[in-house]
């Protein structure tokens, strides 16, 4: 080939190298332009995240990082697709849920007129008539024991706070069995924990949770503490367990002079106080609690107040791997409304309208033993009683509780339970009458 082909050539080739150069700058003009939509965009971004999360810093950093480091379009477009909304403000909380659903198939039998209300879905002694005509078994089905709690975790600078809320459908004033069965959802526990604080609704300092018996029935034992209510309680760790006092809302529950209907004096100047040594090992677990309350009434023409208190030894003993005993011990001349779900009011009006108290006890002993891997069963026996003034309360108020449970639990899987349990109950009035129930309950649960 001539020098003069090869320079005809290379003419030639010119104006395709121009169109190739060009058509390379047009697209590379077409990234640069995306690329510089793309920041605007994030820009954009940056400042209406920067403004409404502070947790989104992290993430804005990195795509500012990316861009001021000449990252190619594709990297830019990989940390905008990244930026995401956060859940919470506190990025390091963590937050947990669960609680169960719960079946219960229940057959009433009362000796005089049944109960109605709450004391339909789970043993509530007081609620047991005296008097009345019999009305046959009562059969009732329902899902009210059904929870939900949901619990938050958040470490700072401070220590970590914690918080646990959590409700069920028991004993609502809304809804009924008509058509819907839609029951209103009630608190059973909001409180904020810090270190050795806590502040809110939970189970009072005077009852120790672990002892109660592992029932079907809701609660079970008449001769138990129970009660949960808004208070302040501060915790000192000690060996073997620890200290805790607190003070709690107060509330007094009272019969008129000569009986009748109760009256509930919410007039209380001070919280309640309980204090509370707690003990814990292999062996299982013990507590002592001392209960100081102002008994108070300030309404409907009467005004009078007076003190008193109680005292409570609960333990949960392990016998052997397949073994425990659990138990409680309550006395006092101000248990009231904490024995028994109010099983006897703490006292009584006299013809002054002045308050005298009325000394109670209680006391429950509840055996657990496990058959097998997947079966286990529950007995137990419980007693309260009460030393009424019948001159001043008149013979209409209850004497003495008794209570036995038994049942028998089969876990098919994990998490899930079907059992069958015998509830006995009953009431003695001072005036000698009294009511019996016999109860079989069918339970289905499944904890999630």
């Amino acid at each position: 080939m001539t020098y003069r082909h090869q320079w005809v050539g290379l003419v030639a080739l010119l104006p395709m190298a121009s169109l190739h150069a060009a058509t390379d700058a047009e697209s590379y003009e077409k990234r640069i332009s995306d690329l510089e939509t793309k920041v605007q965009r994030l820009e954009a971004l940056i400042e209406q995240q920067t403004m409404a999360f502070d947790a989104s810093c992290a993430r804005v950093d990195e795509v500012e990082e990316a861009v001021a480091s000449c990252a190619r379009v594709d990297d830019v477009e990989e940390a905008l697709a990244e930026v995401v909304d956060y859940p919470t403000q506190y990025e390091d909380t963590d937050i947990q849920v669960g609680g169960y659903v719960k079946t219960d198939a229940i057959l009433s039998d009362y000796s005089n007129a049944p109960t109605r209300g709450a004391g339909e879905d789970f043993f509530i002694p007081s609620t047991i008539n005296t008097m009345g005509e019999s009305a046959g078994p009562q059969f009732n089905l329902h899902a009210k024991e059904t929870r939900f709690w949901l619990k938050s975790y958040t470490p700072t600078g401070q220590g970590e706070i914690s918080t646990h809320f959590e409700i069920d459908f028991l004993a609502g004033q809304q809804g009924d069995e008509r058509v819907g069965n839609s029951f209103s959802a009630r608190i059973r526990h909001a409180s904020i924990n810090w270190g050795r604080w806590t502040v809110g609704q939970t189970w009072t300092n005077f009852f120790n949770v672990s002892t109660l018996p592992d029932y079907l029935d809701f609660i079970g034992p008449v001769g138990t503490t129970f009660a949960r209510q808004a208070q302040i309680r501060y915790t000192v760790p000690v060996a073997n367990g620890d200290w805790a006092v607190s003070l709690e809302n107060p509330e007094t529950t009272l019969t008129p002079f000569g009986g009748g209907p109760r009256i509930d004096a919410d007039d209380s100047r001070y919280p309640d106080i309980v204090l509370r040594r707690n003990w814990s090992g292999d062996w299982g677990r013990l507590s002592l609690a001392a209960l100081i309350r102002e008994l108070r009434i300030g309404s409907a023409g009467f005004d009078d107040a007076t003190l008193g208190g109680g005292i409570g030894i609960a333990g949960q003993h392990r016998l052997s791997d397949d073994d425990d005993l659990r138990w409680q011990l309550n006395v006092g001349n101000a248990l009231g409304r904490y024995l028994g779900l109010n099983a006897f009011n703490v006292g009584v009006l006299n013809a002054e309208g002045d308050i005298k108290l009325t000394p109670q006890y209680g006391v429950f002993a509840a055996y657990r033993h496990r058959w097998s891997d997947r079966l286990h069963s529950s007995f137990g026996v419980s007693f309260a009683e009460a030393d009424n003034d019948t001159a001043v309360s008149g013979f209409d108020v209850p004497k003495a509780y008794q209570s036995g449970h038994v049942n028998l639990v089969w876990v098919p899987i994990n998490r899930m339970s079907i059992g069958a349990e015998y509830i006995w109950g009953r009431r003695e009035d001072e005036s000698g009458a009294d009511g019996i129930l016999n109860r079989l309950q069918l339970s289905a649960k499944y904890l999630y």
